[in-house]
């Protein structure tokens, strides 16, 4: 895992990308607020921060997941996710470039999710740490989840709205649920 040869002058192109686009907030006062961190290395083909959860947590048992959880009174999504990245894999927010809040997404169970894009470098990986609620580490690289076939199919909400469902098979996990959601913005998107 070597850093990225682009020199520090140069625009991140992840940065670029956040800051041309329109980010889609979503109004769902009914669901939980929460916030994840997408974590990705600052590497020529970023690898991306995911957790395997516990089968011990109350929900998502066993699912790949970025770090991340509900919000507590006061604080905002970005406070949330660099809380939840250190307490659920010892990620310390100093070690963290944040780059903005992408889109919004929302869980069957009733979570609205605002994931946090962020820029690590490539030996902190090396620094976290498996807790409680994350029972193992995976960092595919970007390059890695694009050259994957990727499992579509459509599930009707409640009140009968479509919804996509992406499943990536990656090395004998399956990425998929909102995580994947969040991934396949990233990867069709996204910079290359």
């Amino acid at each position: 895992m070597s850093e990225d040869p682009l020199d520090q002058q140069q625009a991140d192109p992840w940065q670029l990308w956040q800051s041309a686009r329109a980010r889609t907030a979503l109004d769902l006062p009914a669901y939980r607020r929460a916030a994840v961190l997408v974590a990705l290395t600052r590497e020529a083909d970023p690898r991306v921060l995911l957790t395997v959860r516990s089968g011990d947590l109350p929900t998502h048992k066993g699912q790949i997941a970025f770090p991340g959880g509900s919000l507590e009174a006061g604080e905002t999504a970005t406070q949330a996710a660099l809380r939840e990245a250190e307490e659920e894999v010892g990620l310390l927010p100093t070690d963290v470039q944040v780059i903005g809040e992408v889109d919004d997404v929302f869980t069957p169970i009733g979570f609205h999710v605002t994931p946090v894009l962020a820029r690590i470098g490539a030996q902190t990986l090396q620094t976290l740490k498996l807790t409680p609620e994350v029972v193992q580490i995976i960092t595919p690289t970007l390059g890695e989840l694009r050259a994957l076939t990727v499992h579509f199919e459509l599930r009707h909400l409640p009140d009968g709205t479509p919804v996509p469902l992406y499943r990536y098979p990656w090395q004998g996990h399956d990425i998929w649920g909102m995580t994947a959601r969040v991934l396949h913005d990233l990867l069709t998107s996204g910079p290359v």
